[in-house]
């Protein structure tokens, strides 16, 4: 049987703010990581979201993933994802923030939009916050990057781009025209809190049948787990790494850290990486398994199980390779 070829992808890993954590801790915390840190090989890359990353490992030739596709099963491609976001918007920029989870407000603001707007879309909330819009009639825009990989960016081209669908842009503005007028956000503004007053929209991208029914497939978020297995892939949560028997391609995607990093500044994040560790680097590494850790940084690193005998090689911090690469 031919070796395991893990591809491991973890965002935000490489951009941890070194002055929330103590270096000694985490290197006690975390051996097997930093084995893996000390031994790989660098690889130089260009900075990417996570999203790109799958879709070179998928050998998609799209713009953007379809998760809507693969959370709605739907055939008629009128699916689209969303959250709702603050749009800070100027002449030349646009910038996309998030807004606090399970808010009343947020809530307050959909079952407006679903009432408002039932006649040309149905609305409905998915466990991990977002939610899925299917449209009527008209198709939503494609091409459109994760949530997670649009928070804090600038995204003005892809609202430009949005306006060649003359429909969905129609639809799109009028919603935020609502937002805009909705009494929550008269409150919010009263109390300085930031307006609810754009949705981030994605996932909507065509399916054409690719299959990977070879590939094992781990992750813990309902929207990549559903894409595996709209892929056929074989799809577990990240706690049956250590329970399961790696063979051929092996694809494991842990988006903690970046929801972290991106969402919530009260994050833990030692018991992240802790978890991490012991969810997925100590039984990988026990396994002696080809890794490639995809880090949508500036940097990947390659393991092999033989490189650990070279001890001349110096220990490695985490944070010894953040900024490296450029």
């Amino acid at each position: 049987m031919s070796q395991a070829q893990i591809d491991l992808i973890i965002p935000g890993l490489l951009k941890l703010p070194a002055h929330e954590l103590d270096e000694l801790a985490l290197q006690q915390a975390t051996p097997a990581l930093h084995r893996l840190l000390r031994f790989a090989r660098k690889q130089v890359v260009a900075d990417c979201d996570f999203d790109d990353i799958l879709l070179r490992r998928l050998g998609l030739k799209q713009k953007a993933l379809p998760f809507a596709h693969a959370i709605q099963q739907a055939e008629n491609g009128r699916a689209v994802l969303f959250r709702p976001v603050h749009l800070k918007a100027d002449i030349n920029n646009a910038i996309v923030f998030p807004l606090e989870e399970n808010s009343e407000d947020v809530s307050l603001i959909i079952k407006g939009l679903q009432e408002f707007f039932k006649q040309d879309c149905d609305i409905k909330k998915l466990p991990d916050n977002s939610w899925l819009m299917i449209l009527k009639s008209l198709q939503p825009v494609d091409g459109v990057p994760h949530y997670l990989s649009a928070l804090g960016k600038k995204v003005t081209h892809y609202l430009e781009q949005a306006k060649s669908n003359l429909g969905w842009f129609k639809l799109f503005n009028e919603m935020q025209m609502f937002m805009h007028q909705h009494a929550v956000n008269e409150r919010r503004q009263q109390n300085g809190q930031l307006l609810i007053n754009s949705l981030w929209c994605w996932g909507a991208d065509q399916y054409d049948g690719e299959k990977l029914s070879a590939t094992q497939w781990f992750s813990d978020d309902i929207e990549l787990t559903a894409l595996g297995q709209l892929y056929g892939a074989d799809a577990h949560a990240l706690y049956d790494v250590k329970n399961t028997a790696l063979k051929n391609d092996v694809i494991i995607i842990d988006l903690s850290l970046l929801k972290a990093l991106k969402q919530d500044p009260h994050a833990d994040l030692m018991s992240l990486l802790e978890q991490l560790e012991q969810q997925c680097f100590a039984p990988l590494l026990a396994s002696k398994v080809k890794i490639t850790l995809h880090t949508a940084a500036a940097i990947n690193l390659h393991y092999q199980p033989r490189m650990s005998w070279q001890f001349w090689r110096k220990p490695v911090s985490l944070f010894d390779l953040q900024g490296q690469g450029a």
